[in-house]
């Protein structure tokens, strides 16, 4: 018995003593790990740069609208003056060229409207009106445009001089650029006379015309005092009754500058120094026209077209001295062939 409690008591001790073992080494087990020291916590700020001020803007100065201006008359032309550093060269006569055979001639460089009938005596003889001024010298450039696509050909410069009683006009046109190197053609007018109450009286009138190499040439020398006119191509020239008022091909032009006509229809007395005819011409009412001038009030008058002839329309500038500053061809259908248009006006009273 006592023996049997020794054992009980040892086994006691024991089981304490692996208890005791036990808590101790499950509490190191237990016991939670040590932390680690906390690292140190980043920020992030947005800050907002403040950019320089930006340096002023000038801001540009206005420029006051273009008025268009509504001179008295005669209006003043707001164009650069000539000045003796670019006089006006007016072509000088060319010579005459030998008698060359008739050929058939193919549509000029700018077409005429066709002049084949003369001109009775009676057809013009309007009273003397007070006349507009002319500027003494002068200078117009055009631009030559071919066909209804307005293809450029060419361009066509004319020149006046006035001096004393006298004028001198002139007009070459000429091929340029492409249908130069294929195409050369050179027209040449020159016109003489007089300035009288009644406006331009030619005295002399001569053509020029180069192609292919060759030119040929037609001449008019109106006789005022006999009442004749002696034209036809040189040298083969006949004489035709002179009609009061007639003109050349240029200084009819010219002549619608000085004596701008009124509403209503005017027949004019018109020689290319081949033949003479009667113009009939139809005064339109006045239109603005683009131009590279800018917009121009103009004064169109309009050949009225005969079957099986060539006719011309021509606007005169209202502001710019009733100045030509377009005028367009037609054809032998009434299809309009070929324009020239102005580019640039110089002029001088000096």
């Amino acid at each position: 018995m006592v023996r049997r409690a020794l054992s009980l008591r040892f086994l006691a001790a024991i089981f304490v003593s692996v208890l005791v073992h036990a808590v101790v080494i499950s509490g190191a087990w237990l016991r939670p790990p040590e932390k680690s020291p906390a690292a140190p916590r980043l920020e992030a700020r947005l800050e907002y740069r403040v950019p320089p001020p930006a340096p002023p803007v000038s801001q540009p100065t206005a420029r006051p609208k273009p008025v268009a201006p509504r001179p008295a008359q005669p209006p003043p032309l707001a164009l650069p003056p000539v000045t003796a550093a670019t006089p006006f060269a007016l072509p000088s006569e060319p010579e005459l060229p030998a008698p060359v055979a008739e050929e058939p001639e193919p549509e000029p460089l700018a077409a005429e409207p066709s002049l084949v009938a003369s001109v009775p005596s009676s057809t013009f003889a309007p009273e003397p009106a007070p006349l507009k001024s002319l500027p003494k010298k002068g200078r117009i450039t055009y631009t030559l445009f071919f066909g209804a696509d307005r293809f450029p050909v060419g361009r066509t410069v004319q020149t006046w001089e006035i001096e004393g009683d006298g004028y001198r006009l002139g007009s070459v046109s000429e091929t340029t650029g492409i249908v130069e190197l294929f195409r050369a053609q050179r027209l040449v007018y020159l016109s003489q006379g007089k300035l009288t109450a009644r406006g331009l009286q030619p005295e002399n009138f001569l053509m020029s015309r180069t192609r292919r190499g060759q030119t040929e040439a037609a001449q008019a020398r109106f006789d005022w005092e006999a009442g004749t006119i002696t034209l036809g191509k040189v040298p083969n020239q006949h004489g035709v009754a002179l009609s009061v008022g007639s003109q050349d091909i240029v200084s009819f032009m010219y002549q619608l500058s000085l004596a701008p006509p009124a509403a209503g229809r005017i027949r004019l007395p018109i020689t290319n120094g081949s033949r003479i005819e009667s113009y009939e011409l139809e005064v339109l009412d006045e239109k603005e026209i683009e131009t590279p001038l800018g917009m121009l009030k103009t004064l169109p008058l309009k050949q009225v077209r005969r079957p099986g002839a060539e006719s011309i329309e021509i606007w005169l500038a209202v502001e710019y001295r009733h100045l030509p500053v377009k005028l367009r061809f037609y054809d032998r259908e009434g299809n309009p062939s070929a324009e020239q248009v102005v580019n640039e006006i110089r002029i001088s009273e000096e």
